[in-house]
């Protein structure tokens, strides 16, 4: 809005100073044969037109100086583009110096990033008298190019010819990358809504996919030793895959954070598993792993993001000329003397990521954490990796140091709190597949209701495994007119979250004024739709996030009901 107005009132002001010019110049000629007496004119025409030019070259030094001090950038060029005036700020801006643009095309400062129809057209409508205003690319000395909004005009002398034009631009770099940093995180928020519904469906295929090869597992004495290899090898695929399927929700949908004991060389493993397809063939990877780290109480989540996002830096500062990525963990004590102010004292797990690439200089070095900033192409990176690493890590009361040289590569240091032994006694045990469970001779009866055919008869295989009786059926209307005929014929209600006709949480109001004691366990691929709240309404018990493994349901039926036999 300034920078329009400025314009507008330099334009207004040259364009009146011509016509005053003119006129005077008139004015002198209509008194070329008159005599004056008077003492502020002089007694002849010469003497009046000096009056009448000092007071043109007053008003256009009053003019230059305004237009010096202006913030936005202006230049003026003759009706044939070459370049009379800059202002400092036009040469601040672009790191030429005045001597070296005055009497240039004013060309010299456009952007191959305008094709030839965006010059005529611009060329066209100045040359009409027109203004010209809109976005432009503009080049600076060192080749480098910045955005303005640039407004352009003509100037006409008395006859109406064209004799200048004026230039007047404002620098709107900062705003055009916020904008398009903002156009990719609203993008980014799009993904995450697609990956919701994307991750119902696929969540879905998985379910049996596990649930079949756990079923398999449990009777691997009936297979050999290279058929139970090639079983556990598509189980472990299949866990990565509901893991991979988890984080990208997680990252997309900003999950509460669920800080746990984590063994943080576990996570590694997991990392450099996810991206080993990634990772060119001329980069290697070595890792230093001190048995004697402890765990550290963090989100999984997140420090798989940490971890990740430090690799993937390193593998994009090493290019295609390759090296070695290094990462190392081990346990570190900081004294006071050592934390030189920027490190607490205290006992720390120290993850290492360093690379042989390119290294950073100090201006880099000092600017890494920013968020947006980056040294990457824009379609290799948003620049918000390293600023969500540093709030991770500071989130978690640790330090970050960075240590690098131009040539010579890049190592961050990332120290983890060593937590207390008690804090990590309090980890909830997870109970494997060969647990035993008690045995119970009455069997509970339990009605499953999904709108896939494949997931309800995995389900039952595992109920059946876990020695539950099981209706399983596919249409909720068809499950709450069974439920209403014999409404204590079940122990539990397992219930699907999106179906058609009726969805699992309508299907559990129903239910429950029905029947208000029975418990619900409302199951879906989606976990972070089901709140507190939502849960509180319609009476629900607990969630099943799929896809389920017979561990997953067997825990969470077992805090309900009594369990009933070994899964064996």
């Amino acid at each position: 809005m300034f920078q329009k107005a400025s314009y507008k009132s330099l334009e207004q002001r040259i364009k009146s100073l011509e016509l005053e010019n003119a006129a005077l110049k008139k004015n002198i000629f209509s008194f070329k044969d008159c005599r004056s007496n008077d003492t502020d004119f002089g007694s002849t025409h010469a003497d009046f037109a000096v009056v009448i030019n000092e007071k043109i070259e007053k008003e256009r030094g009053l003019l230059l100086a305004v237009v010096e001090q202006f913030s936005e950038m202006v230049y003026i060029t003759n009706s044939e583009g070459i370049i009379e005036y800059l202002n400092p700020a036009f040469e601040y801006l672009t790191g030429f110096a005045r001597k070296e643009c005055i009497g240039k095309d004013i060309s010299m400062f456009r952007s191959s990033k305008h094709d030839s129809q965006f010059n005529i057209n611009l060329r066209a409508t100045i040359s009409c008298g027109r203004v010209w205003s809109g976005p432009a690319e503009f080049k600076r000395k060192d080749n480098s190019f910045y955005t303005i909004d640039i407004a352009i005009s003509s100037v006409r002398d008395e006859n109406g010819e064209i004799t200048n034009y004026v230039g007047v631009q404002q620098n709107i770099s900062n705003e055009t990358k916020i904008n398009e940093k903002m156009a990719q995180i609203q993008k980014l928020e799009s993904l995450g809504t697609l990956a919701g519904g994307i991750a119902h469906d696929f969540n879905n295929m998985l379910f049996p996919i596990l649930g079949n090869i756990e079923l398999l597992l449990l009777k691997s004495s009936a297979y050999d030793n290279e058929t139970k290899e090639s079983l556990t090898q598509v189980y472990e695929s299949a866990l990565q895959a509901k893991e991979l399927v988890r984080q990208i929700l997680n990252f997309s949908r900003h999950k509460k954070i669920e800080r746990q004991p984590l063994e943080i060389q576990n996570c590694i493993n997991t990392v450099l598993k996810l991206m080993q397809s990634g990772i060119p063939r001329n980069i290697s990877i070595k890792k230093e792993i001190d048995p004697s780290s402890s765990p550290v109480i963090a989100d999984p989540t997140q420090l798989h993001q940490t971890i990740m996002n430090l690799v993937s830096n390193g593998v994009h500062a090493m290019g295609k000329t390759g090296g070695v990525i290094k990462i190392s963990l081990m346990p570190v004590n900081v004294s006071q003397f050592g934390s030189n102010g920027r490190i607490k004292p205290g006992d720390y797990i120290c993850l290492s990521v360093s690379d042989t690439g390119m290294g950073m200089s100090k201006d880099v070095m000092n600017r890494i954490f920013e968020p947006f900033y980056t040294t990457k192409g824009d379609e290799d990176g948003t620049g918000m990796g390293l600023s969500v690493v540093y709030g991770i890590v500071k989130d978690m009361d640790g330090a970050i140091k960075v240590h690098s040289e131009l040539g010579k590569g890049s190592e961050f240091k990332l120290y983890f709190p060593k937590p207390m032994k008690k804090m990590i006694a309090s980890q909830v045990h997870t109970p494997d597949l060969n647990e035993r469970r008690d045995m119970n001779k009455d069997q509970s009866h339990l009605l499953f209701v999904d709108d896939e055919d494949m997931i309800l008869k995995v389900a039952k295989s595992m109920l059946d495994r876990l020695g539950y009786l099981s209706t399983t059926l596919t249409d909720p209307l068809a499950a709450l007119a069974d439920f209403r005929k014999e409404p204590f014929k079940y122990e539990l209600v397992i219930t699907d979250l999106y179906m058609p006709h009726m969805n699992g949480n309508c299907l559990a109001e129903n239910i429950k004024e029905i029947r208000p004691d029975i418990p619900i366990l409302l199951c879906t691929g989606f976990s972070d739709d089901i709140t507190l709240d939502l849960m509180a309404q319609t009476g629900i018990s607990d969630v099943l996030s799929k896809p389920l493994s017979i561990k997953e349901i067997s825990d969470k039926i077992g805090k309900i009901l009594k369990p009933k036999m070994s899964i064996i």
